[in-house]
């Protein structure tokens, strides 16, 4: 996935694209920056917590043994 949202400014496009290269998520809310229905802050927000619910998924995961 890339970064397509067409309201995003220089600065936010580049955070979120260091977002998409260091999880390796694309960022998520993206139609809705566009639509009007959330603004940056409230996606970037959510995208941060969609990355904490996933490793506190994978933290409780047990390997093995």
């Amino acid at each position: 996935m890339v970064v397509f949202a067409k309201k995003l400014n220089k600065q936010w496009r580049v955070s979120f694209e260091n977002y998409e290269r260091i999880s390796g998520f694309g960022p998520l809310f993206q139609e809705e920056i566009d639509s009007g229905q959330c603004d940056v802050e409230e996606a970037w927000s959510r995208n941060i917590k969609f990355l904490e619910d996933v490793f506190a998924d994978v933290s409780h995961v047990r390997p093995p043994q």
